[in-house]
């Protein structure tokens, strides 16, 4: 008897850690070195490699060669000069820039809620909140 409740616990106990190990998402990250930011995807996404980088390169303030820097209207196609943009679901996006203060807190946080359109590079980045978090030691 005491053998078969030590099979019993040893089999729900691997069930368990299969099932936490399961449920673990680990989202997409750009890290940028200069100036130091992370970008970070908090929610799976059916966005494409291309656009995630140009939503990642947008907020840490670079632009890439193909979206449009931020002081120009976004180039648009015929369709949507037409009909209208084809807006996706709003993406949740946290940048975490490192090393802002020389004390702790040290890291500035901020969460942004990106819409953008299907078909043109047309992206509209919503600051919904910024904090500061204990994430960098002090020098």
């Amino acid at each position: 008897m005491r053998l078969f409740r030590f099979f019993i616990i040893t089999v729900l106990f691997n069930l368990f850690v299969v099932a936490i190990y399961a449920d673990d998402y680990n989202p997409l990250v750009y890290q940028y070195t200069d100036p130091d930011i992370t970008v970070e995807f908090t929610e799976p996404l059916d966005v494409s490699i291309e656009h995630q980088r140009e939503i990642a390169d947008k907020i840490a303030g670079f632009t890439s060669a193909t979206s449009s820097s931020p002081n120009t209207t976004p180039v648009n196609n015929i369709i949507c000069t037409l009909f209208g943009h084809d807006i996706a679901p709003e993406v949740s996006v946290t940048a975490t820039h490192h090393k802002v203060n020389k004390y702790n807190p040290r890291c500035l946080m901020e969460l942004y809620h990106v819409t953008y359109c299907k078909r043109c590079d047309y992206t509209v980045e919503e600051l919904v909140n910024d904090f500061f978090i204990f994430c960098c030691p002090e020098d």
